[in-house]
Formats: structure tokens, C-alpha cells, sequence
């Protein structure tokens, strides 16, 4: 798992600003229903983990989490800032999915 430089600054400030010893969260995302839905990996600002089941990790400084199982389902994504989206994690030019 990778991070872009503008991602890392723009979490790191978010972090700074949340505090409280938060940290990044990489995990999935269900959007629509039904027959619809649709699964993709999110980032999410967090402060509580756990130890059993998470596995904690440093990009760089910046502090991340992702539920085990994740981790060993994903291959290489990366952390990104789109202009038009935020911050989101893609794979292979595209949104990643679990």
C-alpha cells in the first residue's frame, strides 16, 4: 500500500486537526443495494482499532490502519487526492475494490 505526497499531506492535515491520536482507516465501502450495491475501498479518519482483528502500520509517518483480512485480500492500491472526489484509494488506474 502506497500513499501520493498530496494524499499524505492532505490526511496528515486532517489528522492534525481531528487529533485525539487518530489515525487513517482503509476499509470497505458498500454503496447502492440490493442487486445494485457495489463494493470499493474508503478512507476514513479513526481513533479506536481493534487489536485482534486490525493490523496498524506507518506510510511515511502517517498512521494506518485496515482490517487484517483486508490487507491479505488487497494487492497494490494507492492512496490518492482527485480534485474531484477527496481521497481515495485506487488499483490499477481505478476506484479498488476488496
Amino acid at each position: 500500500m502506497e500513499i501520493t505526497r498530496e494524499a499524505h499531506e492532505r490526511l496528515r492535515e486532517f489528522l492534525d486537526d481531528y487529533g485525539n491520536g487518530g489515525f487513517v482507516r482503509v476499509s470497505r465501502l458498500v454503496t447502492g443495494g440490493a442487486c445494485c450495491a457495489k463494493l470499493s475501498l474508503g478512507v476514513s479518519l479513526d481513533e479506536e482499532r481493534n487489536e485482534e482483528e486490525d493490523l496498524l502500520f506507518s506510510i511515511d509517518g502517517l498512521p494506518v490502519v485496515i482490517e487484517k483480512s483486508l490487507y491479505a485480500a488487497i494487492a497494490d492500491v494507492v492512496i490518492v487526492f482527485d480534485t474531484d472526489r477527496g481521497i481515495v484509494v485506487v488499483g490499477n488506474g481505478r476506484n479498488a475494490g476488496p
